[in-house]
């Protein structure tokens, strides 16, 4: 089958086969015409990747507009469309968050973590957003927002007039005397800092220490300096869209 994470930056696509992710592509998003050449380019080229002729897409969407796009490309390759949301989940499994409101890669990221026996989890996610998600017994409790490291740096740079777009590294000290670096250190330690100190208080606030995952493009910057040892999933969405997918055909 073909499984989509469309996000509000990039969108990847890849093929799961054989319980496996295969064959990853990362689209940007927000070129709709791109876009849409991009995704049917890779339904033509990749179809003879699929056996037996399993024909199913399932799609991990925030971008509501991005989802007619891949329906109509579903259609046009003759291939099954499946849009996941809370409604449709096939899996019980408990979540304390409005329904109408959680996003449906928090919903294949909860799912690739209870399949796989990691059910007392927080996971954060570098990605447009900086989210956090809190697994539990396995139940999703719900998380945090907050502004993703790219957004918050491109929108500093665009209303700071003497400042120019750097890349976030990871750095060994806190203070330097010159504005590249200094942007880079605020980034860098000010959102580390953000993440230790929200683990801490979460770990306090539900009693226990939970395992940390981090996935999205900027986690293994972060991962020596994070607490609790945390372990690096890439294609956590991905992974539970493909376990979804499998179990809806399985019926």
């Amino acid at each position: 089958m073909i499984i989509i994470d469309a996000g509000n930056t990039n969108t990847v696509i890849a093929i799961y086969i054989n319980n496996e992710v295969k064959y990853i592509k990362r689209i940007e998003s927000k070129d709709l015409k791109k876009f849409e050449y991009e995704i049917n380019n890779y339904f033509k080229i990749k179809k003879k990747y699929l056996k037996n002729n399993f024909f199913f897409c399932i799609l991990s969407s925030v971008v509501p507009k991005l989802n007619i796009i891949v329906k109509k490309t579903c259609l046009k390759n003759n291939f099954i469309f499946f849009n996941l949301t809370a409604k449709n989940i096939p899996f019980n499994i408990k979540f304390k968050y409005d329904k109408k409101l959680i996003g449906a890669d928090r919903l294949a990221n909860t799912v690739a973590l209870v399949e796989n026996k990691m059910s007392n989890c927080l996971v954060v996610d570098f990605g447009t957003a900086t989210t956090f998600d809190l697994i539990k017994n396995n139940t999703y409790h719900g998380g945090l927002i907050f502004p993703g490291i790219i957004v918050s740096h491109n929108s500093l740079i665009k209303n700071a007039a003497l400042l120019k777009k750097t890349k976030i590294i990871k750095l060994n000290k806190l203070v330097y005397n010159n504005t590249k670096n200094s942007i880079q250190s605020g980034f860098y330690w000010g959102y580390l800092s953000a993440i230790n100190g929200i683990i801490i208080k979460l770990s306090k606030e539900y009693k226990f220490k939970p395992k940390i995952i981090l996935t999205g493009g900027l986690a293994h910057i972060f991962k020596s300096k994070i607490i609790y040892d945390p372990k690096i999933k890439e294609n956590l969405t991905l992974e539970g869209l493909g376990i979804i997918g499998k179990k809806i055909n399985e019926k």
